[in-house]
């Protein structure tokens, strides 16, 4: 298991939810809030907060539905609904600016959050969030039919514990090839459920697979880019197959953007290379 301060936990109420959080670092410096992305959780973000401790306040939310939080009444989960859990944890803080840290999923909620909320953030960081530009909106009226379609088949699908925690870290370390052993290890138990007869279950609630429709288009989500006063900085993996913010010519909708490509990195850029993502992070927070 990683060699680092235990972090402090925490809980807040959001929407009738109980979230949990963890926190790291000091005290007397400004607040870093590291939110992760899509099926993760909180400590995931335990190797860069090794590295950002001695220097900065850090919190990082489990969202709805991931890690230690509760998951959402009827199984409905919205990117705004993760908005809403960031903005609350803010709120209930009492912090009147943070800076934000965040991966994919986090990252695009969290861009939408700078762009509602430009006075609460004074600097962003964000590890491949540009999807909601970055491919066609399905154009479709009425009823979301996909949406229904995808939960129907969820909920007829049987959910079935893994083995081990054996086999639950051999699962992850194929979808995340990059990662170290101690990386796979750390993450795969900080990411599953043990039960009594010796199998393990994804903490994750299984119908966050299924997002619920969008409440803005492509206009409205560049609007939003564009009220974001802070400075930016968009991060790529050179070897992800998600899109190149800057080759997409998306950093053109912020007022103050930079970008960066990670070589050597996938999706998970602030995993696959942990020293470089610390150094343009530490950079960024400056």
């Amino acid at each position: 298991m990683l060699d680092a301060t235990s972090p402090k936990t925490g809980s807040y109420r959001s929407q009738r939810l109980d979230l949990h959080y963890v926190e790291w670092g000091r005290r007397d410096a400004t607040p870093v809030l590291l939110v992760h992305g899509f099926r993760d959780h909180c400590r995931s973000w335990d190797f860069v907060a090794r590295e950002l401790e001695h220097d900065h306040h850090l919190f990082a939310i489990d969202l709805r539905g991931h890690g230690e939080s509760d998951w959402s009444n009827g199984g409905t989960y919205a990117l705004d609904d993760f908005l809403y859990d960031i903005h609350r944890f803010i709120q209930v803080s009492g912090f009147e600016s943070v800076a934000i840290i965040a991966h994919s999923m986090g990252g695009a909620v969290c861009l939408n959050y700078a762009g509602l909320f430009p006075e609460r953030v004074h600097r962003l960081v964000v590890i491949e969030g540009t999807w909601e530009l970055e491919r066609p909106r399905p154009q479709s009226a009425g009823v979301p039919t996909v949406w229904l379609n995808q939960l129907d088949a969820l909920s007829a699908r049987p959910t079935r514990p893994l083995a081990s925690l054996e086999e639950a870290g051999a699962r992850f370390a194929t979808r995340h090839p990059h990662l170290t052993a101690e990386m796979v290890r750390h993450l795969t138990w900080h990411g599953v459920r043990r039960h009594d007869d010796g199998t393990v279950s994804w903490k994750h609630d299984p119908f966050v697979q299924v997002r619920a429709p969008g409440r803005y288009d492509h206009a409205a989500i560049a609007e939003l880019w564009g009220r974001i006063r802070c400075p930016v900085l968009l991060l790529h993996g050179a070897e992800s197959d998600k899109g190149d913010a800057h080759a997409l010519g998306l950093d053109r909708h912020f007022q103050d953007c930079r970008t960066a490509t990670i070589a050597g990195a996938g999706h998970w850029a602030h995993h696959d290379q942990l020293s470089d993502f610390v150094a343009l992070a530490r950079a960024a927070l400056r």
